[in-house]
């Protein structure tokens, strides 16, 4: 090495050539350490990334983040602050903030939010941020929970599942059993037959019902998320396609979950490096679009699409779209999977996110699956090659930019290896 330098000199040639050239010799002459080398490089930025709340768990992930081209976010505790508060409701044809409903009004509605409901306050919050927002309100009204469980005990549970939509609990009512719901809006709507107004059961026409569908539009449009309550009494079938008949519309929630402070700067980040944010929700699309226009995500409408259009889709449309698409609503598990897949059929490589166990074929099906450290399953992170500990989209932006540090610093090893041939060329 030094000789070669050395001659170098005396030939007046370009020293940084002839110092890359004697090291890449001394590294070259032996080959049996370029695995070695490559090893500790991804080992070193595994412990930098481990400082910035980012778990690796597959170490080739490492070198993967570096070349990522599509990230694909979720939306709820991911780019949002996942801390939930109910600002509006809608019950009896009235809209009101919540401080302005008085004690006892909407009794009905703040009846079956709180009884259809799995959370728990006490001295840790467990459980859901939307049915936890829901039982602060319920605090912040005076209105006890405990009380209600005693007063109505619950029979029966159909757990909330992705695909419906809704959660159904079963409920001993006096002599009679009576259901509560709660979901999607349009998803429950359309089940709904009568209503609550007036302090009894009416029926419900298509012009209640499009107002009450304005009246969702307006809330998802201040980036509220929506959730609807419906009620069944006289329950004698508890055979679930019977309790989903002729139900009786309740009224509405509206609930805020900001976006992160850092979210704003960090797609911005990505987008300068080339890398295209998508975000994909379950929430109902005008509520998605807000919030991907607050945070920098989508520009216009037409970037937004429903899991219900994508059905409607053939594979040569949704590929030809897809580039300019950035916010996928209203969709399952199985719409998650197949956005990914044909990301990837288009050559791109992808990061996705995820912190329920129906994530995990898509976390999967991902070149990079992402799960959240804090909220996340057990099941989402086992299919994960990333952790986020502190569930911040933010977090994924600074993995982004540790894994490309660290994908050029291995081809500058590989290139002290090889380069020796390429440098006698010069």
């Amino acid at each position: 090495m030094s000789v070669t330098f050395l001659m170098g000199v005396l030939q007046h040639r370009n020293l940084l050539q002839m110092l890359l050239l004697s090291i890449s010799l001394a590294v070259a002459a032996i080959p049996e350490g370029l695995p070695a080398v490559v090893t500790i490089v991804l080992a070193l930025g595994v412990a930098r990334m481990a400082k910035a709340n980012t778990i690796i768990r597959k170490l080739p992930a490492v070198e993967t983040l570096g070349a990522v081209s599509v990230v694909c976010s979720d939306k709820t505790g991911t780019l949002t602050e996942n801390k939930m508060k109910v600002l509006k409701l809608y019950a009896e044809d009235k809209t009101l903030s919540v401080s302005q409903v008085r004690p006892r009004e909407f009794s009905r509605l703040m009846q079956g939010f709180l009884l259809c409901n799995n959370a728990v306050i006490g001295k840790t919050e467990l459980g859901d941020s939307t049915e936890l927002a829901l039982l602060s309100m319920g605090e912040q009204m005076g209105i006890s929970r405990e009380r209600l469980e005693e007063r109505y005990p619950r029979l029966e549970e159909i757990p909330f599942d992705s695909d419906k939509k809704y959660m159904v609990t079963l409920h001993k009512d006096q002599s009679q059993v009576c259901a509560y719901i709660k979901g999607a809006c349009d998803y429950l709507l359309e089940v709904c037959s009568f209503w609550w107004i007036g302090g009894k059961i009416e029926p419900l026409g298509q012009i209640q019902k499009m107002k009450i569908r304005r009246v969702m539009e307006g809330m998802a449009e201040e980036g509220l998320r929506v959730l609807a309550l419906a009620f069944k009494e006289h329950v004698s079938d508890w055979n679930e396609s019977s309790i989903m008949k002729n139900l009786v519309f309740a009224g509405l929630a509206g609930m805020m979950d900001a976006p992160r402070k850092q979210v704003n700067q960090s797609v911005y980040q990505l987008k300068r490096a080339g890398v295209q944010v998508v975000m994909i929700t379950g929430d109902y699309q005008e509520t998605a679009f807000s919030i991907a226009k607050m945070t920098g995500i989508a520009r216009k409408r037409e970037q937004c699409v429903t899991g219900e259009e994508l059905d409607a889709m053939s594979d040569a449309e949704f590929s030809s779209k897809m580039n300019d698409i950035r916010v996928f609503a209203r969709v399952t598990p199985a719409h998650k999977v197949k956005i990914v897949k044909e990301f990837k059929k288009n050559g791109k490589i992808v990061a996705m996110t995820g912190d329920g166990v129906n994530d995990a074929p898509s976390l999967h099906a991902a070149d990079i699956g992402i799960a959240m450290g804090a909220n996340g399953t057990d099941v989402a992170k086992n299919a994960a090659d990333l952790i986020l500990a502190d569930d911040n989209f933010s977090t994924i932006e600074k993995a982004v930019e540790e894994g490309r540090s660290i994908y050029v610093n291995i081809k500058k090893v590989d290139f002290y290896f090889y380069c020796p041939q390429t440098l006698e060329k010069l």
